[in-house]
């Protein structure tokens, strides 16, 4: 399909994921409800979702809460009304805009393993894993999503 972007990395590391969302202030407790966004057909999209959705299996910490993951077909996406973090696979650049404002509304935490979502102001989290890890933040994408985190986690990562 066309305007579908190759993958950039081997996908994302939801442990490390996780680690981001205990950082987010206030703190979230409890079961934290995750959207995996995914291009249905798209093998990249549907693979990193499904490696997305092992890493998790029933449940994985995040502090004091826990990340519970659905698939959420992009074509399906609605308003993300009821998630707090979305996790955006690869293959999605074309929707990323319309991803960025759903999220901004509904102040959902959007991660990647693709740079450029992050880069491009669209996506909050970006985390690499190749050549050592490397989590970016969005200072704008955070900011119109209202979403922020703790001092001692921003000292930790690259903020653009």
């Amino acid at each position: 399909m066309s305007g579908w972007a190759t993958p950039t990395s081997a996908g994302l590391n939801v442990p490390i994921a996780a680690r981001v969302v205990s950082f987010t202030l206030p703190a979230r407790a409890g079961a934290v409800p995750a959207a995996i966004l995914f291009a249905p057909g798209n093998e990249a999209s549907e693979a990193e979702a499904d490696a997305i959705e092992r890493s998790t299996g029933s449940g994985i910490s995040a502090g004091r809460g826990t990340i519970r993951t659905r698939r959420v077909p992009i074509g399906s996406m609605g308003t993300l009304t009821g998630y707090q973090v979305a996790f955006v696979t690869t293959g999605l650049r074309g929707e990323q805009d319309n991803i960025s404002a759903v999220a901004a509304r509904s102040s959902v935490l959007t991660i990647s393993s693709d740079p450029a979502c992050v880069q491009a102001g669209h996506c909050v989290v970006g985390i690499a894993t190749s050549p050592k890890v490397q989590i970016t933040v969005s200072r704008a994408a955070a900011r119109a999503a209202n979403i922020r985190f703790g001092s001692a986690f921003l000292m930790l990562v690259k903020e653009i």
